[in-house]
């Protein structure tokens, strides 16, 4: 099977069924100690006060000016909390929580284990069938449980920018079981795909500390506005009562220009004018359009129809979903 033929196939495998992507690790971290959900409560940007065990939530780190320092999911336990990271960005959330933390008597840790993500339009009802709870699940929780003979952990996001869940624990065996339930793997340039296509952002690529997260438009569902105190509180509260942001994620088709992946991040322009208007944050070849993307640009030319170039290419602004 070529290349092209096997992404399409996957494509069209996420948007119907459902398939799994073994992770490098379980991208999580571990916070625990006496009153360590006070304590992020007062470091992290979401309001953690009303997650009950087993809920969970979005939340940044941020730097003292507001700018973009983590994402993570937040996950409540009887005595830790849990946080979902991506995979090779956990120890970096750890270290930066533990600048803290460590001026209490908590502790946030990477905690090494396999992990599996499951993803597709069928996610919730193939993790219902290895013993997950959909409902559970569906609404960003997570829970406990057995695969294989193993135990494991459910969580109820992906760190993929793409609905789903992570499982966590049981390795090959849970792959095994996630395969006989009917989902297939995938790779990850189909993932990746799929999340360009929903415009999510992702750390590294949109989110990096350039950015304010109301130009990624990611604070309504990782920002409390009515929450106390909070590292990078102060801009956050002044962004939303008195401005808005003067840059936003938008789509991009290449219309023109290299056939080959750009580097990245690289600077966009209008046609004839030298003058760097945005940054090309993200690109991926489709198997049927060709080059698309995802851009960070001056507010004015957020909307769809305009033309940027850069990197040797042409492009055309377009609304999220790409496709």
């Amino acid at each position: 099977m070529g290349e092209v033929t096997r992404i399409a196939d996957e494509l069209r495998l996420l948007e119907e069924g459902a398939g799994f992507l073994p992770l490098a690790d379980g991208g999580l971290v571990r916070v625990t100690g006496p009153g360590h959900r006070d304590v992020l409560q007062r470091v992290v940007s979401q309001d953690l006060h009303p997650l009950a065990p087993g809920g969970g939530c979005l939340a940044l780190l941020l730097a003292p000016k507001g700018r973009f320092r983590a994402l993570m999911a937040v996950f409540a336990g009887e005595e830790d909390t849990v946080l979902l990271a991506p995979a090779e960005k956990a120890a970096e959330l750890a270290g930066a929580l533990q600048k803290y933390l460590g001026l209490s008597r908590c502790s946030a840790h990477p905690v090494p284990d396999s992990a599996t993500a499951v993803v597709g339009a069928r996610w919730a009802e193939t993790a219902e069938a290895l013993g997950g709870s959909a409902p559970v699940l569906a609404a960003g929780g997570w829970q406990r449980g057995t695969l294989g003979g193993a135990s494991v952990s459910w969580f109820g996001r992906t760190p993929l920018g793409v609905p789903g869940a992570v499982v966590v624990g049981a390795g090959e065996e849970a792959r095994r079981e996630l395969h006989d339930a009917g989902a297939r793997s995938m790779s990850r340039e189909a993932v990746e795909l799929a999340r360009v296509r929903r415009g999510s952002p992702a750390w590294g690529a949109e989110l990096t500390e350039s950015v304010l997260p109301p130009e990624a438009g990611i604070d309504g569902e990782t920002v409390s506005y009515s929450k106390g105190c909070y590292i990078g509180q102060e801009t956050m509260a002044r962004m939303k009562a008195y401005g808005h942001p003067t840059r936003a994620l938008i789509g991009v088709r290449q219309l023109g220009g290299e056939p080959a992946r750009p580097e990245l991040p690289s600077p966009l322009s209008e046609p004839g004018d030298d003058r760097a208007r945005g940054t090309l944050t993200s690109w991926v070849r489709h198997p049927e359009l060709g080059g698309v993307g995802v851009a960070l640009v001056r507010r004015e030319l957020a909307a769809p129809g305009n033309r940027l170039s850069g990197a040797g290419r042409e492009f055309e602004t377009v609304a999220f979903p790409l496709w």
